[in-house]
């Protein structure tokens, strides 16, 4: 796993951040973001969108980060959306490949199986966080490691 998705599962991992916080906050610098805001600016988006339990948190801080890659940031009118709408929806299509959905209750109903799978290390390595929470964030740090050419930063 490349430094930066190490970061990122760090920060979640920590306690501190949700899922989507952890994605933002651990990508934020490379765009001229301050981790604070970062941090507020994606509070909200945890437990699938502030617990409705739609779209996973770690799916919502990777369109963020891909949309802060890959935006002109030209207010009155921008070239990019349609390239952001695109780069958005192919790792959409990628995450519900490898995880069957990206909505949180759907991914949360996988948890017991996964409990009752781990070991005691994997259990111990998750500190306290849900298995499906771990694997969706290790995922999505993984997929933007490799969409921004990070996968050999050190």
């Amino acid at each position: 796993m490349a430094a930066r998705a190490q970061e990122v599962m760090k920060k979640y991992l920590s306690g501190g951040y949700n899922c989507s916080q952890s994605i933002i906050s651990g990508y934020c610098d490379l765009f001229g973001l301050d981790e604070k805001t970062a941090f507020k600016l994606s509070e909200g988006f945890g437990m699938g969108m502030g617990g409705f339990l739609d779209e996973c948190g770690a799916v919502t801080g990777t369109f963020m980060v891909l949309g802060l890659a890959n935006s002109d940031g030209l207010l009155e009118k921008g070239t990019t959306k349609h390239d952001t709408y695109r780069k958005v929806k192919e790792m959409g299509e990628a995450f519900q490949s490898h995880f069957d959905t990206m909505m949180c209750g759907e991914l949360m109903a996988k948890e017991k199986a996964l409990k009752a799978a781990a070991s005691a290390q994997e259990l111990e390595e998750a500190k306290g966080k849900k298995l499906i929470c771990v694997e969706c964030v290790r995922w999505a740090a993984q997929y933007l490691d490799q969409a921004l050419g990070l996968q050999d930063e050190k």
